[in-house]
Order: C-alpha cells, then sequence, then structure tokens
C-alpha cells in the first residue's frame, strides 16, 4: 500500500493491529533472536499484499486454529514466530 507519508513500522502495526497489541509484543519476555515485534512487522507485510489493513489487523488479535487457538500476538509474544508466519502465509493465500 503506498502512502505519501510512510508511517515508521511500529506506529503502522499500532495502526494496524491496535496499541494492546503492539505493547504486549514489547513486554514479551523471552530469549529469541529475533523481537516479537519484528516478526510481527514481517507479518504485516505479508498481510498487506494480501488484505486490507482492517482484515490483518483482526487476524492479530483473532484466535487462530493453526496456533492452537492463541492469537497470532499470544503466539508471538510466546516465542512461536514460525508458526506465526505459517499461519498468515496460509491465511493470506487463502483470501486471494
Amino acid at each position: 500500500m503506498y502512502r505519501d507519508d510512510p508511517l515508521d513500522d511500529e506506529a503502522e502495526l499500532r495502526a494496524v493491529a491496535g496499541d494492546d497489541a503492539v505493547d504486549a509484543l514489547l513486554e514479551a519476555d523471552i530469549e529469541v533472536d529475533r523481537e516479537p515485534l519484528e516478526v510481527a512487522l514481517d507479518v504485516l507485510r505479508v498481510l498487506q499484499g494480501w488484505v486490507d489493513d482492517a482484515s490483518a489487523g483482526r487476524w492479530f488479535s483473532a484466535p487462530q486454529r493453526r496456533l492452537e487457538d492463541r492469537s497470532p500476538v499470544e503466539a508471538l509474544s510466546a516465542g512461536a514466530f514460525e508458526e506465526v508466519e505459517d499461519a498468515a502465509r496460509a491465511w493470506a493465500a487463502a483470501q486471494g
């Protein structure tokens, strides 16, 4: 999606997924190579290729069967990065 004044990444994710979601990602206390926020931004880019921002925002907070009925935010906060990335790709592909 083209924007005249691109938002910084965190602000864009806040606009799409909400402050509570981003705060939860930032507060995640896990030992991993990548930060949950970084992975969420990568996932957002995948989703934006297939769905509008409102749909992507709902996806981040909705329980997902592929994620053992956790929301993507919950799963990312627990370090389930690959599982969330796989779930996002599968969901996005099903939207097309």
